[in-house]
């Protein structure tokens, strides 16, 4: 017979392969971004337990949730993801990297502070993504987080829009709520956690949008002319523009939760 322990840690398996089976089958997620899944979810899963697991299940879900949410429309205004949303394996790293290194330091042996970490992670992760999906949806156009005066076109990174900081802080409030909900830090009160998701949410969403208006790769195409952020666009390497060359979206993305984790961490030291 296995031992219980190992048992659990198979079962846990079992349910993480199976959410990322329901997400590739419902075109949520590629192959790559499968096996990321499987990967970050895991680590989750046996630092944290299921109360984590079900926090960056959330993330997921509302992120996803969003993003089809009017996708036609925002195809049609050109700010819309690409390949009908479905999250790719550098997308999984960006969002929920670094929870998972959380996640095995909990596994370590951890304490308080790695689960309020995790919490501000994954609250910037669902704050910055339901702004971006959010904001392509508000009547006048977005403008640029370090100019308030230039109107940019809607997609553009470092454009912000009111819409968008109302997604963001619904968000960060749902992830907050739901983490209450869990105890997840168990030491702190309900009230605390979800005013620690909400500062390291919006903080992290507001950081995204600083980054990706003045450190973010910025370029054209070679061949057609258009604005992009991807390194090819029309099969041939896109000019740079502005920006840092390796400063790509999932890098941001990246930044965008160490600040939330580290906001969210401050929020609740200043508390206790």
């Amino acid at each position: 017979m296995l031992p219980d322990n190992l048992l659990l840690a198979l079962g846990e398996l079992v349910i993480v392969v199976v959410f990322a089976l329901i997400a590739i089958g419902t075109k949520a997620l590629d192959k790559g971004g499968f096996l990321a899944s499987v990967a970050v979810g895991y680590a989750i899963f046996l630092g944290g337990g299921w109360r984590w697991f079900v926090i960056i299940a959330s993330f997921f879900i509302l992120g996803v949730g969003f993003t089809w949410y009017k996708y036609e429309h925002k195809k049609r205004m050109g700010g819309a993801q690409e390949k009908g949303g479905s999250r790719s394996w550098p997308n999984i790293l960006a969002n929920g990297g670094l929870a998972a290194i959380f996640g095995l330091g909990e596994l370590a042996g951890g304490g308080p502070a790695l689960a309020v970490l995790y919490l501000g992670a994954m609250s910037a992760a669902a704050s910055d993504t339901v702004a971006t999906e959010v904001g392509l949806l508000n009547k006048s156009p977005p403008r640029l987080i370090t100019r308030l005066g230039t109107v940019v076109s809607p997609g553009t990174s470092g454009g912000v829009t009111k819409l968008g900081l109302a997604g963001s802080l619904l968000a960060s409030f749902t992830i907050g709520l739901i983490a209450a909900g869990l105890e997840v830090p168990s030491r702190l009160s309900a009230a605390l956690i979800i005013l620690s998701a909400i500062g390291g949410g919006v903080a992290g969403s507001l950081a995204d949008s600083l980054v990706g208006a003045t450190l973010q790769r910025k370029g054209a195409c070679a061949v057609c002319g258009a604005s992009t952020e991807s390194l090819v666009h029309c099969g041939k390497p896109a000019l740079t523009k502005s920006g840092y060359g390796f400063i790509d979206n999932n890098v941001v993305n990246l930044l965008a939760t160490l600040v939330g984790a580290l906001v969210a961490l401050a929020v609740a030291g200043a508390f206790l």
